[in-house]
Parts: C-alpha cells; structure tokens; sequence
C-alpha cells in the first residue's frame, strides 16, 4: 500500500513539475516597448516604458561599464511629491539594468542601477511577446526588431532542364508536350505546337 502511495505521490509530482511553464533568460534579449496602458509598477514607480535586455557596454572616464541593460521608467506624482527639495526630479527617467534573472521558473528580477529591484511574475513569453504581472496589474511589452532577421532573397525562377514526352532532354521547345524543371525545384507541363 505504501508503495502504491509513493508511487502516486511521485507522478503527481511529476506531472506538476512537466505542466509549469519554465523561461529562458535568452528570451529576455531584446528591445521590448510598452504596448498597453501604462500600469503602475507601484506607489512609486509608474509605468514601465522601455526594455534592453542584454550586454551593453559604455565609457565613463577612463573606465568601461558593463551593463545587463536599460529601462525607461516614469515616477509616480507620489513619488515627485516626495522629492521636493530635488529640484532636478523628472517624472520620466531611465536608468541601467545591473543584473536580471529568472526564478522559481516564472519570476523575473530586474535590479535597477543601485536604486532598487523590480520584481514580475511572467505569464508570457513569446519571441514578440512579454506579459508580466505586477502587484498592481498586468504589462504587456512588444518586442522591436532593429535588424533584418532571417531575411529571404527571391531568386527569380527560370527553366532548369527541359524534356519531351519521352523523357529525353531537349535544348528548346519541341512540338508536342514539353516537360520543364524550374530552378525552384517545380515542374511544368507544356504544349508547343
């Protein structure tokens, strides 16, 4: 009996374990770009705007700064009330992504320059798509592309071979029916009279 019970308890460990959806942090890369109504991330922070995932790199003095990103953010005007005596406060600012990683396999932390930690539960994540959830509600970011990706050339088709109907190759028409392979791999059939 007891072997039975472990036994159920084990596959239904399993088959939990198989169902929850797991993320990439390779998935994260990218430029992502608010597509909803800006939701408030919190009291403080307002809606998050923009996303770069990924290495960058920039110069400062002598030195250059790694970065796992960029974000574009607005404060809250509680937040601006609270920084009154900061008289070069901005509503809309942006800073530098330090880390970011994921979770318990659908949470994700962005750790924000040396200011704070922003923390999401994804419910999506697509190659275009990036829905998270907030406390105080749900985000939908789209993913921009900034370089062609998979681009095809169409090479214009023209007669490969051509054949009569006995299955001989010919060099141009011949009367009758006329078998042509195509560059693009096709066949047609033809009537020349």
């Amino acid at each position: 009996m007891k072997k039975i019970l472990l036994s159920a308890v084990l596959c239904l460990i399993c088959a939990l374990q198989v169902s929850a959806q797991t993320f990439d942090e390779e998935m994260l890369e990218g430029t992502w770009e608010l597509q909803t109504n800006g939701v408030d991330y919190n009291d403080y922070i307002g809606s998050i705007k923009k996303l770069v995932i990924g290495d960058l790199a920039d110069k400062e003095k002598k030195d250059i700064r790694h970065w796992s990103g960029f974000i574009e953010y607005n404060w809250t005007q509680r937040a601006k009330d609270l920084n009154t005596e900061y008289s070069l406060f901005e509503i809309e600012d942006e800073d530098y992504i330090l880390d970011y990683f994921i979770t318990g396999n659908d949470r994700l932390h962005i750790i924000v320059g040396d200011d704070f930690t922003l923390h999401f539960k994804i419910l999506e994540l697509t190659a275009n798509t990036m829905k998270l959830r907030t406390k105080k509600g749900e985000i939908t970011f789209q993913k921009t592309v900034t370089s062609v990706q998979n681009a095809k050339v169409e090479a214009p088709i023209a007669e490969q071979a051509r054949y009569n109907i006995k299955g001989e190759k010919v060099n141009h028409p011949v009367k009758g029916i006329n078998i042509v392979r195509m560059t693009d791999n096709s066949t047609r059939k033809e009537v020349v009279k």
